[in-house]
């Protein structure tokens, strides 16, 4: 008897998806395969410090580190997975400010193109639809930036860069969204800032725990709706 096909999930984002400052068995998406067991297999594409938008400077210089450059993003889409999480756009939310605050270095001014950082997700929306065209995809919203010890990560960017991803649900109907920001504001400010790491950008392995759990949840219960309505 043939051993029953696991169901393939990608985990496309940034630091918060590939762990920054976690061991390897606290990642979200480490987490979410224990969750998840033997019949799912979890591939963590998550690149630390890397943004959506993929602009080049007025001299040529390719602004930032974009996403869609990394081979971990082609190998992401390559796996052709039956399901895709995005939680990406945080490091999108970043005016470029040294970290001294005497200056902008327009190489790290992401969020001065953000007028285009729709077209660049919905690029990566289009590579994942290529790939397996009947994958399922969850795109979340990204969690807080609190007091930053970067001056250049702010909340008030990360405000818009939200909107931008409400507006990709709403234009994506295929696409299934989850709030992670939400979730992690609705705990309070004494949770929040008990379980952030000391950077104020990158949650710990409780907000890690917290992400599995959501997105475990939102997958399995989409799997029994859909069994569910295989049986009918």
């Amino acid at each position: 008897m043939s051993e029953k096909k696991k169901c393939r999930v990608v985990c496309l984002g940034d630091s918060i998806t590939e762990g920054f400052g976690l061991r390897e068995d606290e990642n979200y998406p480490y987490l979410l395969q224990r969750a998840l067991g033997d019949g799912y297999e979890v591939f963590n594409a998550g690149v630390t410090a890397h943004c959506v938008t993929d602009e080049l400077l007025g001299d040529g210089r390719v602004m930032g580190l974009p996403y869609v450059r990394t081979e971990r993003y082609a190998q992401g889409i390559a796996e052709k997975g039956d399901i895709y999480v995005l939680v990406l756009g945080t490091n999108d939310a970043q005016d470029g400010m040294l970290d001294d605050g005497s200056a902008v270095d327009p190489w790290g001014n992401i969020f001065s193109r953000r007028e285009n950082f729709i077209a660049h997700y919905e690029r990566i929306l289009a590579d994942i639809r290529r790939a397996n065209p009947a994958a399922k995809i969850y795109v979340g919203r990204p969690t807080p930036i609190l007091e930053c010890i970067w001056p250049k990560h702010q909340q008030k960017y990360l405000d818009v860069i939200l909107e931008k991803i409400d507006e990709i649900g709403r234009r994506n109907p295929d696409v299934t969204m989850f709030d992670l920001y939400g979730a992690f504001q609705a705990m309070g400010e004494d949770w929040l800032h008990e379980i952030y790491q000391a950077d104020r950008l990158h949650p710990g392995p409780e907000g890690a725990k917290r992400i599995a759990g959501i997105v475990y949840e939102m997958i399995t219960k989409d799997a029994e709706k859909a069994k569910d309505a295989g049986a009918e």
